[in-house]
């Protein structure tokens, strides 16, 4: 076997290696975005309930507030214009739970097709990394079998 041979042989060798390392490193480096991706769903979703949980002890707050000033100024809780008030506050309240709920859960559905993304370019990079390598190995052959004439 000439010299040349040889290090078409080992050149070859080498690119098929380098290609598929580089497809497997690919894959795992979206691998890791879409874990990522998934810690976010889960912040997310813990977010959306703290939000949910503070618009609610708001609504506690802001009407024990105005049951004191209701109070403070003679008028009786059972008046029907304090419910309606109090009833307007609840509802505006349940209202933006209800909203941001909904603007988690579209957060959430980004989120998720995000890691599907990463999932799918890493499988694809994988794939082309074994285009890429077969494609090194039939030039290597090729350019082994030129010099070996």
């Amino acid at each position: 076997m000439s010299y040349m041979m040889a290090l078409t042989a080992v050149s070859t060798g080498l690119s098929v290696m380098s290609s598929l390392k580089k497809g497997g490193m690919e894959q795992t480096a979206y691998q890791m975005d879409a874990q990522q991706e998934e810690l976010r769903l889960a912040q997310e979703k813990i977010i959306a309930q703290q939000r949910a949980n503070d618009r609610i002890a708001e609504l506690d707050v802001n009407q024990a507030v105005n049951e004191a000033y209701f109070a403070f100024l003679g008028r009786d809780v059972s008046d029907q214009s304090y419910k309606a008030f109090m009833k307007k506050n609840q509802e505006t309240a349940f209202s933006d739970v209800k909203r941001s709920n909904y603007q988690s859960l579209l957060e959430q559905g980004q989120i998720r097709y995000a890691r599907a993304q990463d999932l799918h370019r890493g499988k694809m990079a994988k794939e082309k990394s074994k285009v890429d390598a077969m494609n090194s190995l039939v030039t290597g052959l090729y350019n082994y079998n030129t010099i070996s004439v």
